[in-house]
């Protein structure tokens, strides 16, 4: 009788199906979870447009800390500079990005439509330049096609943070619509149009179309220093003159100068009761006056 097999001698590849060998231990590395990159992106993320405030409260941070701390060493204050130069590139970036979305979302539809429409146009150049036989009319689609294809990247590659304007506008009520293959002259061209031909030539539209806009959309902020306005004072209430009056004409002069000093701050109801008080008051006083038979301060 034949002895037991010891451990080692046993062969895992004789005895496990090949359906679930992936199952032994060992015998296949466990792949990692994540795959690590060790290369750098090829793009760097873009500036969100919602980051300008807080890159500006960091400028600001950093331009006090420099202007109010005198005796900062000179490694921090090194530092410091370098981080505010940072900080204003990284402003001006994130302020381009927020002006290319404006554009966009302004300019979104136009560009859709006339895509389209240009793209229409220049299929039906080409079903037509199929079917001719005559030369000279072959010569004249291939003019139109080229202006067709002009227009079509003119509605793509057109620089997305500028002004957009239109290729097709809309004509004046009172003239028909005719399409760029009609025998009428065509409609000017804006001046973008002969930039984004030359780039189709040089092969250059992507760097057209995300370049960083030239013109100045916002308004300048002022050099100058800041004016400060002046608080005004508040006005001291004017104390009429008393002298000669008895105490009860005083107090009457005053009841009434009391009236008119609340009178800003009251409505029309509440100026009408005061007014309505004061004169009863008045009458009173007047009533007092004569009922009564002299006093010591009376002339």
């Amino acid at each position: 009788m034949p002895g037991k097999r010891k451990h080692e001698e046993s062969d895992p590849q004789e005895t496990v199906h090949e359906s679930r060998q992936f199952q032994v231990p060992g015998s296949r590395p466990k792949p990692s979870k994540k795959p690590r990159r060790f290369e750098p992106p090829a793009h760097k993320k873009q500036a969100h447009a919602s980051s300008v405030n807080a890159i500006k409260k960091r400028i600001r941070d950093v331009s006090r800390r420099l202007e109010r701390a005198d005796d900062l060493p000179a490694t921090v204050r090194m530092d410091d500079e370098r981080a505010l130069e940072a900080y204003v590139h990284e402003l001006e970036a994130a302020e381009a990005e927020k002006i290319r979305q404006k554009m966009i979302g302004k300019y979104h539809m136009v560009r859709f439509f006339e895509r389209k429409k240009a793209a229409r146009i220049l299929k039906k150049l080409r079903k037509q330049l199929l079917e001719t036989t005559s030369e000279e009319e072959v010569e004249m689609l291939k003019t139109k096609m080229h202006i067709a294809e002009v227009d079509l990247s003119y509605t793509q590659y057109s620089p997305l943070s500028e002004r957009y304007i239109s290729l097709y506008p809309q004509k004046k009520p009172g003239t028909e619509e005719e399409d760029s293959s009609g025998d009428s002259d065509p409609p000017a061209k804006p001046p973008m149009w002969a930039e984004v031909e030359k780039c189709m030539e040089d092969g250059t539209l992507t760097q057209l179309r995300n370049r960083t806009s030239t013109v100045l959309t916002q308004k300048p902020k002022p050099t100058g220093p800041r004016l400060v306005k002046s608080k005004k004072k508040p006005k001291t209430a004017t104390v009429p003159d008393t002298s000669g009056l008895n105490r009860r004409e005083r107090r009457r002069q005053n009841r009434v100068q009391d009236v008119v000093s609340r009178k800003k701050n009251h409505t029309r109801g509440s100026e009408k009761n005061e007014l309505f008080g004061a004169s009863l008051n008045v009458k009173r006083n007047n009533d007092d006056d004569d009922n009564s038979d002299g006093g010591f301060f009376e002339d």
